[in-house]
């Protein structure tokens, strides 16, 4: 989060005082600072549009499916852009949000699954059964991070520029995988990288056991 900092009173009064001479004094600055500036103020305001997007559309497809579906618990997150391959996840709008439906029973297992399709920034459509959609994950533990923030992870990582159209969200049932962001072009494939929700550690996943760090 960026944080603005603002002149105070005396700070005003001094600088009224100099006058002109400050004016004068004051250094050029590069002549591609200003731009590199404005580029990552732009970029910023972007991620920042992105992250808040995505946990607002989150929230209302999980308020509307409690709704229906009391106790019903996300279990995976499915989200791709239509226009194809991007680098900018708001661009990634289109989602499915998948809920694990706990049984009205106590102590029994869930029975059954809904899911909700959403686009970033519209509409949120209404809860649908869908039966065994959850077998393959446990319950999502926050999540942590957004779309935006595990691309940001595989920035870091070396990754900056790789575009992608598919990005989901998942907790394996697997002991050995942790709760994860994938990232691929192709459903299925093997083009794709893994963010742990977590701690945020980068994986690809054409190469089992390896860290892309």
């Amino acid at each position: 989060m960026r944080i603005r900092v603002f002149l105070g009173a005396a700070a005003l009064t001094a600088t009224t005082v100099l006058g002109g001479a400050t004016a004068s004094a004051a250094p050029v600055p590069p002549a591609n600072g200003p731009s590199a500036t404005h580029g990552q103020q732009a970029r910023h305001q972007t991620d920042d549009r992105a992250h808040a997007s995505w946990r607002l559309t989150y929230s209302r497809a999980t308020h509307k499916v409690r709704a229906v579906y009391p106790g019903a618990r996300l279990v995976s997150a499915l989200g791709h852009a239509p226009g194809g391959p991007t680098t900018n996840m708001a661009k990634v709008d289109h989602w499915r949000f998948i809920y694990e439906v706990p049984s009205r029973h106590r102590n029994a297992k869930p029975v059954m699954g809904a899911y909700v399709d959403a686009v970033l920034g519209g509409p949120v459509g209404k809860p649908r059964p869908g039966r065994g959609a959850w077998l393959d994950n446990a319950p999502i533990k926050g999540p942590r991070l957004t779309p935006a923030g595990a691309y940001h992870q595989l920035k870091k990582a070396g990754h900056r520029g790789h575009a992608f159209q598919f990005v989901s969200l998942g907790n394996p049932l697997h002991p050995e995988l942790k709760q994860r962001w994938i990232f691929s072009n192709l459903r299925g494939g093997c083009d794709r990288y893994s963010v742990d929700d977590i701690d945020g550690k980068v994986h690809d996943l054409c190469k089992r056991g390896t860290s892309a760090r």
